[in-house]
């Protein structure tokens, strides 16, 4: 059995040798981490730690963190990784397009 909570951490980068989609300039990877820790801020410690070994002369760790605790230590199918809330004035249809199907992803799904 885990002892320590689980999280998931979210850092963000932006690559430099990879090229763009369209006339955009840059590359941004949104990467979620599993991490062991027994709290939030260690969490967060060990995310940005890892952040900075992940980065290198091509990708650039752009200072950013967020953690979920992963409140159920026996991970199953459609247990809860991660989650995010923002407010905004943009209908459903628009908020999607704005911040997730730009039609600028490097994703299987586009």
């Amino acid at each position: 059995m885990i002892k320590e909570p689980l999280y998931a951490a979210k850092c963000i980068f932006r690559h430099s040798q990879l090229k763009p989609l369209g006339d955009k300039k840059y590359v941004y990877e949104e990467r979620i981490i599993l991490i062991k820790a027994d709290n939030d801020d260690e969490a967060i410690s060990q995310a940005e730690k890892e952040a900075k070994e992940y980065a290198d002369d091509g990708t650039k760790y752009l200072e950013f963190v967020d953690v979920f605790n992963l409140y159920h230590y026996i991970l199953t199918p459609g247990s809860e990784l991660y989650s995010s809330m923002r407010s905004s004035d943009c209908e459903p249809d628009d908020y999607l397009s704005k911040y997730y199907d730009t039609g600028y992803e490097h994703s299987r799904g586009s």
